[in-house]
């Protein structure tokens, strides 16, 4: 939890910037976030989930340009991007660090896998928050509900400067598009442990590579969607990658 603990000074810190347009408290937001992911870079390498920490790395270096560019050129775009971004914050951290609202979508998440796992013809047994199968056992835990990228598409269908029924039709498409593949995620993962699918590696191959490429799909495909109905993201996103280019090139 030391990377949220940052990320939510970081928070805090955006929330300065949006409100005072200081580009310091900008440049201070980025950078905060910026060492969340080089901390959070750490639990995927205890894990060996690679594959987060390749995404960690233009992550990482996304944000670091993002504070050179706030700090150089405190423009519209900046602060409408932290908007987006402020707001996908405000929705994950009460997730994070309330524990009835932590417990809540964990336990949920558990509940509504083992019913798809039943309705497939798979006997899953509930047991709190960890489930049974074939006597082995898996522990839904906090990522494995999907709030994080929930809360970014949150962010961006609902943080947009759109009218309100394209932004609500967006966000009404990705969130329960995410949760209800995240439950199907859960449920393959589940059952190619509980039965081997893989061999001896089984958890490791359906969570960490094949569940990862089906996830990079889903996510691709919920973007375009996402995109094409709210192409006013997609100019701000071109507008964010021009301002950062820019000010790498007048260095």
């Amino acid at each position: 939890m030391i990377a949220e603990h940052i990320a939510l000074v970081g928070f805090v810190l955006l929330l300065v910037y949006i409100h005072s347009r200081r580009a310091f408290a900008g440049f201070l937001s980025w950078i905060t976030f910026a060492l969340a992911c080089i901390v959070k870079m750490q639990e995927f390498l205890g894990r060996e989930d690679y594959f987060n920490i390749a995404i960690s790395v233009p992550v990482i270096l996304f944000f670091l340009l993002s504070a050179l560019t706030t700090i150089r050129k405190n423009s519209n775009v900046m602060r409408d991007f932290a908007t987006l971004l402020a707001i996908a914050c405000a929705i994950y951290f009460p997730f994070a660090f309330v524990p009835p609202l932590k417990m809540a979508i964990i336990e949920e998440t558990a509940k509504l896998t083992v019913l798809l796992g039943k309705a497939l013809g798979f006997p899953m047994v509930l047991n709190g928050s960890t489930i049974e199968l074939n006597g082995k056992s898996v522990e839904i835990i906090f990522p494995c509900t999907a709030i994080e990228g929930m809360s970014v598409f949150a962010g961006v269908t609902l943080g947009t400067k759109a009218d309100f029924r394209r932004k609500l039709k967006a966000f009404l498409v990705s969130i329960p598009t995410i949760y209800v593949y995240n439950i199907f995620r859960n449920v393959f993962v589940i059952v190619s442990f509980g039965y081997s699918w893989f061999g001896e590696n089984s958890f490791y191959i359906a969570h960490n590579i094949v569940a990862k490429i089906f996830s990079t799909l889903v996510f691709i495909v919920v973007v375009a969607t996402v995109l094409r109905m709210l192409p006013e993201l997609l100019k701000l996103l071109f507008s964010l990658k021009d301002e950062i280019i820019l000010q790498i090139s007048t260095q």
